[in-house]
């Protein structure tokens, strides 16, 4: 292998040596020192190289010694990195991966600073429905609440759309009807109910259908327990005692006010 005409001659320090600064790297330390003594950087370059491979980088050798320092602190000041969140010096060598930041407080006070918490909520303009004060978090709301909103859509529809009078009454308390099913016969659950126990009358019945008193287990009634409203199966054929959520309170309520009476 041949030797660069360098190779042979000792290593001379330098006549003018400038400070290095800490974490500035190789490669700009060895530009500013060339400068320094009136030198070509790639000349410097190619000076410091190691005889045995001229295509590799600067030794470190090489180069503490044309600046009269020790190599190891000489590599320890230029690759020396700072935190750039605390300014603290980062170790170095110590993960794969180039560092930027010391710990995990300086990344999430980074992370903080790239993504701040959004704003406060801001009260800023009334609720369309009610009128009470609203506040956002990020976009503008219009209502307060979904009540507020489905009444809202449901003025808006009502204006849009708004009912039609047909030309037949209600057959109990002879009302007009409005706009609902073609078979809408009565105008309201009152009068429907109105009229039922009117035809019971009519046939010397009862008001309302009376359950039997001895009705089998998983057998539905023909009427309701509490009221006596008529029942059929349910929608997915389960037995119906009552027929309504206030009737079934009712039956819970006499249950336990005879369970207690029969415990006394």
């Amino acid at each position: 292998m041949t030797r660069t005409p360098h190779s042979t001659t000792p290593i001379r320090q330098l006549p003018f040596q400038p400070r290095p600064r800490t974490g500035e790297g190789r490669t700009a330390f060895i530009e500013r020192l060339a400068t320094a003594n009136f030198l070509k950087p790639s000349y410097l370059r190619a000076y410091l190289r190691d005889p045995d491979s001229p295509k590799a980088a600067p030794s470190w050798e090489r180069l503490a010694a044309v600046t009269g320092r020790d190599p190891v602190l000489l590599r320890e000041i230029l690759e020396q990195k700072q935190c750039i969140e605390c300014g603290r010096p980062l170790p170095i060598g110590d993960c794969l991966t180039a560092r930027r930041r010391c710990s995990q407080a300086c990344r999430q006070k980074s992370y903080r600073k790239r993504h701040p918490k959004p704003l406060k909520s801001i009260r800023i303009t009334n609720c369309q429905g009610c009128g009470k004060g609203l506040s956002y978090h990020r976009q503008p709301r219009q209502y307060c609440s979904p009540a507020c909103r489905q009444a809202a859509y449901r003025t808006r529809m009502n204006a849009a759309f708004p009912p039609q009078i047909r030309a037949k009454n209600c057959r109990a308390c002879e009302a007009p009807l409005v706009s609902g099913p073609t078979n809408k016969v009565y105008c309201s659950k009152r009068c429907a109910r109105w009229a039922y126990m009117t035809r019971r009358i009519d046939r010397g019945l009862p008001p309302l259908p009376q359950p039997a008193a001895d009705i089998p287990r998983g057998i539905q009634p023909d009427c309701c327990v509490v009221c006596g409203t008529p029942l059929t199966l349910g929608a997915t054929g389960q037995v119906r005692l009552t027929c309504s959520g206030s009737c079934r309170a009712k039956r819970s309520y006499w249950r336990k006010k005879e369970k207690l009476a029969t415990t006394a």
